[in-house]
């Protein structure tokens, strides 16, 4: 038994950590949605696709700059040749991803233990930067789907009536190990649920959990926002006397039980938190102010 999944006629997956996604043109050219974390999943990918498929791989299309969906790209592109197609903004990230784990530490120099494969992973080239629309890449035609929010520029995209989207949402079992799961922008987060919401499809791949069909995307949907709700309602209690970030975040942790065992998982709910409160402000829900030496966020 094969490793991938055939999903429609020229559209495979291989499941795993992240969900790699593989598609192949009329003329046998095949393209990869991500990589994986490492050389490891880039090895098994360029395997199953050779022993499988019995073609290399030409492509590789990237979700967005998350260490764990593009950590592959290095080696599959060392082994093939394979061309590299980025979004906007994220595709920085790929050619220098020192950027991920520095703008976590707050743009600074990172320490050691945000250096790590989870948040550092190996420089990727970028051939081509990806806008949203029509996209071609090796002879296969994808519309390219905005979702941004997760990260700054992530894309989804679509072909044969499959709709890879990312970390647009996150399975029920994800969101239970981490409780507050990492967002660049809230705002941008939930507009792009929202258009998830309206991409037509037959099958959807979301970057980790199972294969889904538009019913079971729909309902993951509602609960990674009503995820989102939660969050920003404890915020505004929290807020309702003037607080610092820190002080905020202390708390959500205590709150939800978020398990905050180490520094990357520290400094991925940081900016987290940094999220909310920008989309609070930006709807008129909270006030900022830098009083005393202190920055304080206050419910209105």
């Amino acid at each position: 038994m094969g490793l991938l999944v055939q999903v429609s006629e020229r559209v495979w997956v291989l499941p795993g950590g992240v969900n790699i996604g593989v598609l192949r043109s009329d003329a046998g050219r095949v393209v990869l949605v991500d990589t994986g974390l490492n050389d490891t999943s880039a090895k098994k990918v360029m395997k199953a696709v050779r022993l499988e498929l019995g073609v290399e791989i030409a492509g590789i299309l990237t979700t967005h700059a998350h260490a764990d969906h593009f950590g592959g790209n290095a080696t599959v592109v060392n082994r093939t040749g394979a061309v590299v197609h980025a979004p906007v903004f994220d595709e920085a990230f790929l050619r220098y991803p020192l950027l991920q784990p520095a703008l976590l530490f707050g743009g600074a120099d990172p320490v050691d233990s945000l250096r790590g494969g989870f948040l550092l992973a190996d420089a990727s080239p970028v051939d081509l930067v990806v806008r949203s629309g029509p996209h071609e890449i090796a002879g296969i035609t994808v519309e390219a789907v905005p979702l941004f929010g997760h990260s700054p520029g992530q894309l989804g995209y679509v072909m044969e009536d499959v709709f890879f989207c990312a970390d647009v949402v996150l399975p029920e079992r994800v969101l239970d190990k981490y409780r507050i799961p990492y967002l660049f922008s809230l705002t941008d987060h939930l507009a792009a649920m929202e258009t998830a919401r309206g991409v037509a499809h037959g099958i959807a791949v979301a970057g980790h959990g199972p294969i889904l069909n538009p019913g079971e995307l729909a309902a993951l949907i509602d609960l990674n926002v009503a995820l989102t709700e939660r969050v920003a309602d404890a915020v505004l209690d929290l807020a309702a006397t003037a607080r610092s970030a820190g002080s905020i975040l202390e708390a959500l942790m205590q709150q939800f039980g978020a398990p905050v065992i180490d520094a990357p998982s520290y400094y991925l709910l940081q900016p987290t938190v940094f999220a909310f409160l920008s989309h609070l402000h930006r709807t008129g829900r909270v006030v900022h102010e830098v009083r005393d030496g202190r920055s304080l966020w206050t419910r209105v």
